[in-house]
């Protein structure tokens, strides 16, 4: 709700905006110093380096969330069998 906002608001106002700001300018200033072609290669990189980031994030969520599936899934099979294991005893010693 309003924590989420207010979470996603600051890192756009405090993270996003200063990073993009600072590559525009490096990026300009790399133009006026060298050349066209210095500053491209500067965005170029920064894109690059941000879609990989994103794949790379993505793969490990869903790697993540299959692995968290799993050890709920282990851990709920652990739970049931021990609790088997305690009626049988129970109804044994009867």
């Amino acid at each position: 709700g309003t924590r989420g906002i207010n979470f996603a608001l600051n890192a756009l106002l405090f993270n996003i905006i200063p990073t993009g700001i600072e590559i525009g300018l490096v990026a300009g200033i790399l133009t006026y110093q060298f050349g066209p072609s210095f500053g491209l290669v500067t965005l170029a990189t920064v894109g690059a380096y941000s879609v990989f980031t994103v794949v790379v994030s993505k793969t490990r969520q869903e790697i993540r969330r299959h692995m968290n599936k799993m050890e709920n899934e282990a851990s709920a099979k652990a739970v049931d069998s021990l609790l088997n294991y305690e009626t049988v005893k129970y109804f044994n010693n009867e």
